[in-house]
């Protein structure tokens, strides 16, 4: 995930999507009132300009991922991890604000109505003034010495309590290696010489049929108020893609992760061949879950975007990582 910039994050999504070309308009179409509804279905970009609201449905973005639509005043964020040399998913935003329509923020871009983006923007810019502030610091030896750390604009007032769907589990002991994530960002963390506190909490429930969230794309589907954790299709490159969903306050309600079937997955103490380390790409994902961003490719942190093939010592996190979860918490 990005920085905070503006105040605004890439945590609430509808949406993730690379390009910015849509498709064609009616030649003719009429500019409806700020107060429209948009037609039910499945809306793009451009539709969404007209300033109209949303009470159901979905946006298309021109990657071809969907994300339904958050109810009016919430938003859904969606980040990733990817395999080394991959292209990252862009980050994602999209916030419903009721009135005022729907924004999507692309990266850094701010696509559909500019109300709502505007409106979403100082709600962030409010969250940003009592947040922690990002930090970046260059250094020889990154991981121990590296203070970069980035946050989202939402985080958790309670406990995330999770259920795991073990359909398709590319690792064995998978739920263990997620659960050994959760907590790698929570009560008293000691790594790099440095000893920090942090009141996040998590609590595993149980296992569960229901499927996360996330569609094959690395789209968000509706929230139903459960956090559910587990294995999917996901576009080529891409291993793990969370979605978070928050309110205008930026306090987080409901996370669920996809993590990809397409790759061959380790959760044991020794890892060979081409294979990713579950705990390693869960601790990421938990990162995101909690609130943090990624950090530039080479601070040596765990929220850097992509992992490498048994990459254990990303289970254990980095000054920076460290300062971050800290700082939130």
């Amino acid at each position: 995930m990005r920085p905070v910039r503006n105040g605004f994050t890439a945590g609430a999504v509808i949406a993730l999507a690379a390009g910015l070309t849509i498709g064609a308009a009616p030649a003719q179409a009429a500019t409806p009132t700020a107060a429209e509804h948009c037609v039910d279905g499945t809306l793009t970009l451009r539709a969404l300009q007209s300033g109209c609201t949303v009470a159901s449905g979905s946006v298309a973005l021109p990657d071809g991922r969907t994300f339904t639509v958050p109810a009016p005043g919430e938003s859904v964020a969606a980040t990733s991890s990817s395999v080394p040399g991959a292209a990252e998913l862009p980050e994602v935003v999209v916030s419903n604000t009721g009135s005022s329509g729907v924004a999507v923020r692309i990266d850094d871009v701010w696509k559909g109505s500019s109300a709502a983006a505007s409106a979403a923007s100082r709600a962030a810019a409010a969250r940003e003034a009592t947040a922690p502030t990002a930090t970046t610091r260059a250094a020889a030896d990154p991981k121990c010495t590296n203070r970069s750390y980035a946050t989202t604009g939402y985080r958790w007032a309670g406990s995330v309590q999770w259920y795991y769907n073990e359909s398709g589990q590319k690792s064995t002991y998978a739920k263990d290696a997620l659960r050994k994530a959760a907590n790698a960002w929570t009560g008293t963390i000691a790594a790099c010489g440095t000893t920090v506190t942090s009141t996040a909490r998590n609590g595993y429930l149980r296992l569960a049929t229901q499927a996360p969230g996330l569609t094959d794309r690395g789209g968000c589907t509706s929230s139903n108020g459960y956090s559910v954790m587990g294995w999917g299709k996901l576009p080529a490159g891409t291993l793990g893609v969370t979605c978070v969903w928050y309110d205008g306050s930026g306090v987080a309600k409901e996370s669920d992760q996809r993590y990809a079937t397409g790759y061959k997955w380790s959760s044991t103490a020794a890892c060979s061949g081409g294979r990713f380390d579950t705990q390693a790409v869960a601790t990421h994902e938990w990162g995101h879950v909690y609130g943090l961003a990624h950090v530039k490719t080479g601070t040596g942190q765990v929220m850097q975007p992509s992992g490498g093939y048994c990459d254990l010592g990303a289970r254990t996190l980095g000054l920076g990582d460290l300062t971050g979860i800290a700082a939130l918490y």
